[in-house]
C-alpha cells in the first residue's frame, strides 16, 4: 500500500540506496540530486543478471517485508511492487524524456517532487470531481508500463492476488442485517417508500473513460457480475428476484493490451457483488474472488485503502449522514456532501494513484439523492446563502425532495432539529 507515511518511507529509504552506491545503475540524474536513474532491463533479455539488474528491486522486497532468503526468487514481481510504489508515491514523478529504454543498460529517470509542488497539486485535486474521470485518457506511467512489457499481466494479477489487506481494526457496530437472505416485504403501504430509495444510478469506468450506465429498477437491490447465476447454489445468496447488472464487455476498450488485462482481471469477478439500497443508504456484499476496495461517506479509513470483506455485508453510503452534512452546508457549517461511493475491482482504492490509473472503476448513487444533489447544485449556484423571493433555500430544496420522495417525512432544514431519514 502507498499511503502519504509509505511515501515518506520509499522517499528516504531510495535516497539512501542511492547515496550508498551499492546498486548497479541507481545513481543521481543531476548534481542537484533532484533526478536519478533506476535501472530497467527487462527479464527476457539474454544478458539478464538476476543479481545485478534486480538487486534495488530485490531490496524493496526485503525493505517491505516481502522476501526474504530461501523464499523463491521472482525478480518480476520486485520490480511490479516498486514500479508501483513510485508511480503511486507523490513523492515521483517519472521523467520519461529523460528515460532510455530501448540501450542496451536501460534506465528510467524519476524527478524528486518537491513538498510544496505536492501541497499545490493536492490543493487542485482536492477540487476537482469524481466525475472527471469520464474523459480522462490512461496516461500514468504503471498503465503504460503494463501495456509494454509481456510478462507483467500475470505479474499485475498475481499481486492482486497475493498483496495483503490493508489492517482492519474490530468493528463493534452491531452485525447489519443481510438484506439478500430476507424474503421481500409484502406490504403495500412500504412500495412508495422502497422505490424512492431502491433506485441506484451505476456507472462503469474503465481506466477512467465511461463505458456504461444503468438505473436499477428493482426494489430488492442488484447483482452486479459478468454473468448470470450458473447453479442453484447461488441463488441462497442472490434471490431470483434481484435485478442482473452486467459489467460492460471489455471488447469496447481500444487499447489492446488495457483490453487483455481487464479480461484477465474479469476472471476473479465472475461472481461479483450485490447491492442493495434502501431508507438507511447503500449496502453490499462482495461474493467474488478478487479483491475489492471501496470509498464512501461511511468510510472507516481516510488515509489508506478500505477493502471489502468476502460474503460480509456492509453499509457503503448512509442518507443520514449525507443528509446530515447537506443541513449543516446550508448553515454555513461544513463542506457540500458527496453523495456517490466508489468500487475498484483488484486494485487498492483509494489512495495516491490517479483515478484514471484505475482498471475498473464503478460508481453507484441513490437515484432520488443524487436528484436533490442536482437540484441543490443548481440552487447553490444561483445563491449559494441568500434567501429567494421569501422560500429559503432550505425549503427550496426541502420542497424538491418532496417532489421526488412524497412518502418521506421532512428530512431537514429545520435549525436544530434531528434529521429524520
Amino acid at each position: 500500500m502507498c499511503d502519504r507515511n509509505g511515501g515518506r518511507r520509499l522517499r528516504q529509504w531510495l535516497i539512501e540506496q542511492i547515496d550508498s552506491e551499492l546498486y548497479p545503475g541507481l545513481i543521481w540524474e543531476n548534481e542537484e540530486k533532484t533526478m536519478f536513474r533506476i535501472p530497467w532491463k527487462h527479464a527476457g533479455k539474454q544478458d539478464y543478471n538476476q543479481e545485478v539488474d534486480a538487486s534495488i528491486f530485490k531490496a524493496w522486497a526485503v525493505f517491505k517485508g516481502k522476501f526474504k532468503e530461501g523464499d523463491k526468487a521472482e525478480p518480476a514481481t520486485w520490480k511490479t511492487r516498486l514500479r508501483c510504489a513510485l508511480n503511486k508515491s507523490p513523492d515521483f514523478e517519472e521523467v520519461t524524456d529523460r528515460s532510455q529504454l530501448d540501450i542496451s543498460e536501460p534506465y528510467k529517470v524519476y524527478r524528486i517532487v518537491p513538498e510544496e509542488e505536492q501541497k499545490s497539486k493536492a490543493g487542485i485535486a482536492n477540487g476537482s470531481s469524481l466525475n472527471d474521470v469520464t474523459e480522462m485518457d490512461c496516461n500514468s506511467s504503471a498503465m503504460n508500463d503494463l501495456m509494454k512489457e509481456p510478462t507483467c499481466v500475470d505479474d499485475y494479477l498475481g499481486i492482486i492476488k497475493r498483496s495483503p489487506s490493508p489492517p482492519q481494526e474490530t468493528c463493534r457496530n452491531p452485525p447489519i442485517p443481510d438484506w439478500w437472505m430476507q424474503q421481500p416485504s409484502p406490504e403495500l403501504w412500504l412500495r412508495q417508500e422502497m422505490m424512492c430509495y431502491s433506485q441506484m444510478v451505476i456507472s462503469f469506468f474503465y481506466s477512467g473513460r465511461l463505458v456504461g450506465h444503468i438505473t436499477t429498477s428493482c426494489s430488492e437491490g442488484c447483482r452486479l457480475s459478468l454473468s448470470q447465476p450458473s447453479n442453484h447454489g447461488e441463488k441462497l445468496y442472490a434471490p431470483d428476484a434481484l435485478e442482473h447488472v452486467r459489467f460492460p464487455s471489455a471488447d469496447a476498450i481500444q487499447n489492446d493490451r488495457q483490453k487483455q488485462i481487464t479480461k484477465k482481471l474479469f476472471g476473479h469477478l465472475e461472481r461479483g457483488v450485490l447491492l442493495h439500497s434502501n431508507k438507511q443508504g447503500i449496502f453490499i456484499k462482495r461474493l467474488c474472488q478478487g479483491r475489492v476496495f471501496w470509498s464512501g461517506n461511511t468510510m472507516v479509513y481516510k488515509d489508506r485503502p478500505n477493502k471489502l470483506d468476502r460474503d460480509e455485508v456492509v453499509k457503503i453510503f448512509d442518507t443520514n449522514s449525507f443528509f446530515r452534512e447537506l443541513q449543516q452546508y446550508y448553515n454555513n457549517q461544513g463542506r457540500f456532501p458527496d453523495s456517490r461511493v466508489m468500487l475498484c475491482f483488484g486494485e487498492e482504492f483509494p489512495d495516491a494513484g490517479l483515478l484514471r490509473s484505475k482498471l475498473i472503476l464503478v460508481q453507484v448513487e441513490q437515484l432520488c439523492v443524487r436528484q436533490v444533489m442536482e437540484e441543490a447544485e443548481k440552487t447553490c449556484s444561483s445563491s449559494p446563502l441568500l434567501p429567494i423571493a421569501d422560500e429559503t433555500q432550505h425549503e427550496q430544496v426541502y420542497r424538491i425532495f418532496q417532489d421526488i420522495c412524497p412518502a418521506h417525512q421532512r428530512p431537514l432544514f429545520r435549525e436544530n432539529q434531528q434529521i429524520a431519514v
